[in-house]
């Protein structure tokens, strides 16, 4: 008895963290999508000394890179078109490059315009660039509030989190199978199915000829606080679960409770 009820509440417990573990995750999906929709695809946000990707698209017939050209406010940044291809948007061209801000440059906002006036330049093809002094007012223009305040990607999070979550309940499934396990030795099982007729209600449960129960074997019925909430007599029974009918009146719930009056 004390090992049932140490299992119960250890399933409980676990219940709850993993519920408080599903809250995380989905706040951290959330932080995600809102974070991509909230960047802008014109906007860097970079410190001193980096190298990002960048990309755009472009009209008008361009045979190769050197075609495209750059103009910026700042001699400490340097665009390098690396690529042209064909974009998956209505047929149109995709450049491809990286961005680089030299390690001297002073913080502040800068601009960068690419393309040459023969080449219609869109999506985008004008970028404001912000750098920061340090890496702390860096953080403050993160998107994702994860990432501003824990400094922890929310990709990162939302996986490690997923992890923990179904650690969470692969093992309170394991738990319910050992408290299922337990009550079968004392002749209790919990009502999985409930279906009304207009002879009673038909009710299952994991009590079956391996456990002694056979057809016509009248079982107590329990309610979520245990006390006795009337009978039933079983009529079909398999060797691990059994199907038995409870009299019209009576009231009966998934998660109520059957036991042999025996035990």
């Amino acid at each position: 008895m004390v090992d049932m009820e140490k299992t119960i509440q250890a399933r409980s417990t676990l219940g709850k963290i993993a519920a408080f573990l599903c809250i995380l995750l989905c706040l951290s999906i959330i932080d995600t999508v809102i974070a991509g929709f909230r960047q802008s695809a014109n906007v860097f946000d970079l410190l001193p000394g980096t190298t990002v990707e960048i990309n755009g698209t472009l009209t008008g017939k361009v045979e190769n890179t050197r075609e495209i050209t750059w103009t910026g406010n700042s001699n400490h940044i340097l665009l390098t078109i690396d690529s042209i291809e064909k974009g998956y948007w209505f047929g149109n061209n995709m450049w491809q490059g990286r961005l680089t801000i030299e390690p001297d440059i002073k913080a502040g906002e800068y601009s960068l315009t690419v393309g040459r006036e023969d080449v219609n330049v869109k999506k985008p093809g004008k970028f404001l660039i912000r750098v920061y002094k340090d890496y702390e007012g860096y953080r403050q223009s993160f998107k994702s509030l994860i990432k501003r305040y824990l400094d922890v990607s929310p990709w990162i999070m939302a996986a490690v989190l997923s992890i923990f979550v179904v650690l969470a309940f692969g093992y309170i499934f394991f738990l319910s199978g050992k408290i299922e396990e337990l009550m079968a030795k004392k002749g209790k099982a919990v009502i999985y199915r409930v279906k009304k007729s207009d002879a009673g209600c038909e009710i299952s449960f994991s009590l079956g000829a391996a456990h002694g129960i056979r057809t016509d074997t009248s079982l107590a019925l329990l309610n979520e606080k245990g006390k006795p909430a009337g009978t039933a007599v079983v009529n079909n029974v398999s060797e691990t679960d059994s199907v038995a009918m409870v009299g019209p009146g009576c009231i009966v719930k998934p998660g109520y409770t059957v036991s042999l009056a025996c035990r």
